[in-house]
């Protein structure tokens, strides 16, 4: 019995031991429940704050029902989002508005943030932050609007006009080979703006309340270019050209490399938009087997008078016999002065007569503007691409006007592009008294070219009497001869072999001043003269026996005539042209025409248009100042 009533009886801190711990687990119990009630009783977590678009709290949501919550965020963004304007700021001091009034708000969805939050909690947390034991409140942002359908559009259409004023195009670079180098400006990136993006920063920054809004741009790339890229881009393959099945020559192609690292190197040390120049290696192809057929054409040939002077005659043989036989391949360009070089007396050169302030004076090399006014005249009719040409001060004599090409070496070149497919050779040698070039190449076609030239202006000269006490008594002497001036435009005519115009292009501006006709008397001689002392003319004086004329002269150029069998040429030993295979004449061929397949006659002066056409064309050539020293 004893026994019994000690096992009955517990300690007393067991006892409190077992009530604590059924405390606990009650509480434990309770807490949990707690927790689980929080995370389904659908109401937002205590401390749960709405927030507009400056960070400041305007509604307290804690411990709301969802939708309790909502409506009270309905109501208070309902009422501010008209309220609402945004300034939108771009470019330089430019400003547009929009209205709060684009959007519809979407309360459930600030709601929403804050139940994500709340579930976004660990459980066991729950409890606390409901009893406000928590750490931060929950903050909602009220920017959870949408645009109308119409606010929408409204926005869009804003968005896009400040996007195409803050467009700036981008600038891809560009080149250009110019014979063993490529000259190439660097592209520009451009300047745009992601009109996506700006649209959604605007529904963002009206939702939010905020007053402005500054719209970014950011690049617009150009064209991407590397050394690499480059070295693709310009490669060409050598190619010589091949006689076909069908007769006819596959074209002739240049090669073009550069060096991709050297490229690159280039173009790190170039800014945006900036010219560099970078190496290109130009490879020739073979034409050794291809040359019986490349040169069997004569695409064009003039023919023209020498003065007789030997020194002037030697000149132009010897600066012919250097450009006779040069090959200008595809897409090359010929520069006279580059393939005769200095017309010096140390590379053969004898003195001369040239231009030289508008007087005609003695100089090395005078003469050699024949030549280059021969192979201009040929460059026209073979319908070949013009780079540099400058016409005479004064009228030529030997070829027509429009039709010249003055030089001056280093200053003043002659030059032309070979834009064919085909290798051109220049023949080029005098005979007798006539200088002849000729330009042999390949004709795909029958078309042919002939020119129009209108003299537009004409400008007599006049006599000029100057006092020298030089002169003998009772004598008269002439100082200067005259020239009469023109402005005259040339026009280039393409027609096919039927006669049908294919092509009528501006050719050149040339104008050419007049020269007034200087005689020299002696003083002492005025009054017998009829003049003054100091050369004016007095009342009934005297009368030039040659006055000013006002006709163009016809040079003989049209033709090739064969000049007089007794006349031996005044050339250096090696300035006789040398055609293709053993065609090569000993004299000049006769009636030879100067334009392929037909001739094109040179029309006398009477029978040229007089006035230009009716519409306007600014000059392609530029012409040297009277003043100007020229080796024509």
């Amino acid at each position: 019995m004893e026994r019994a009533e000690q096992r009955k009886k517990l300690p007393v801190p067991a006892l409190v031991g077992i009530i604590a711990a059924v405390v606990v687990i009650a509480l434990l119990a309770a807490y949990c429940g707690l927790c689980k009630w929080v995370q389904d009783n659908g109401r937002l977590l205590p401390g749960a704050q709405a927030q507009n678009g400056e960070g400041a709290v305007v509604l307290e949501l804690g411990g709301l029902s969802q939708q309790e919550a909502v409506e009270q965020v309905a109501a208070y963004m309902d009422g501010h989002l008209e309220q609402r304007t945004l300034t939108l700021r771009y470019g330089e001091g430019k400003s547009a508005q929009l209205s709060g009034s684009l959007l519809s708000s979407d309360p459930q969805a600030a709601v929403n943030v804050g139940m994500e939050a709340k579930a976004a909690q660990p459980f066991l947390k729950l409890g606390l932050l409901w009893l406000g034991l928590g750490s931060e409140p929950v903050e909602l942002s009220l920017s959870a609007s949408s645009f109308t359908p119409e606010g929408e559009q409204e926005a869009k259409r804003l968005v896009e006009r400040i996007a195409d004023e803050l467009y700036v195009a981008p600038v891809d670079f560009t080149y250009e080979i110019e014979g063993e180098e490529l000259k190439l400006t660097t592209g520009v990136d451009g300047v745009e703006v992601d009109t996506e993006a700006l649209l959604e920063q605007v529904r963002q920054a009206l939702a939010a309340g905020e007053t402005e809004l500054t719209v970014e741009t950011q690049p617009a790339p150009s064209k991407e270019l590397t050394g690499e890229i480059l070295a693709e881009l310009v490669y060409v393959e050598p190619q010589a050209s091949q006689l076909q099945e069908d007769g006819t020559l596959s074209p002739t192609v240049t090669g073009v490399s550069l060096d991709a690292e050297e490229a690159q190197a280039i173009l790190d040390a170039t800014a945006p938009g900036e010219t560099c120049t970078i190496p290109v290696t130009i490879t020739q192809p073979e034409l050794d087997e291809s040359a019986q057929y490349l040169f069997r054409d004569k695409l064009s040939s003039v023919t023209t008078p020498l003065d007789g002077v030997a020194s002037r005659s030697y000149n132009v043989a010897l600066a012919a016999s250097s450009c006779n036989g040069t090959v200008i391949m595809p897409g090359q360009v010929f520069s006279y002065l580059g393939t005769i070089g200095n017309p010096s007396t140390e590379n053969g050169y004898k003195m001369s007569t040239g231009y030289s302030n508008g007087e005609t004076v003695d100089m090395v090399g005078g003469g050699v503007c024949q030549v280059s006014s021969c192979i201009y005249y040929c460059t026209v009719y073979a319908n070949l691409e013009i780079v540099k040409r400058a016409a005479h001060a004064f009228t030529t004599g030997y070829i027509p006007n429009g039709l010249d090409a003055t030089v001056y070496y280093p200053s003043l070149d002659y030059k032309f592009r070979n834009n064919t497919d085909y290798p051109i050779k220049i023949v080029a040698g005098v005979s007798g008294n006539y200088l002849t070039v000729s330009f042999y190449g390949t004709k795909t076609d029958d078309s042919y070219v002939t020119t129009q030239r209108y003299t537009i202006s004409t400008t007599p000269w006049s006599t000029v009497y100057k006092p020298d006490a030089s002169v003998p008594l009772g004598t008269t002497k002439v100082k200067t001869t005259p020239y009469t001036g023109y402005e005259v435009e040339v026009y280039r005519c393409v027609y096919d072999g039927n006669g049908n115009l294919i092509s009528r292009t501006y050719e050149n501006y040339s104008r050419y001043s007049k020269r007034d006709k200087v005689i020299l008397f002696n003083p002492a001689d005025a009054g017998s003269l009829g003049l003054a002392p100091d050369g004016t003319p007095l009342p009934d004086g005297p009368v030039d026996p040659t006055p000013p004329v006002s006709e163009e002269p016809t040079p003989p150029v049209s033709t090739e005539p064969t000049p007089p069998a007794s006349e031996e040429p005044t050339t250096p030993p090696t300035a006789e042209p040398t055609p293709p295979a053993s065609e090569q004449p000993t004299t000049p061929p006769t009636a030879e025409p100067t334009t392929p397949p037909t001739a094109e006659p040179t029309p006398a002066p009477t029978a040229e248009p007089t006035t230009p056409p009716s519409q306007e064309q600014p000059p392609a050539t530029t012409d040297p100042d009277p003043a100007a020293t020229t080796q024509g």
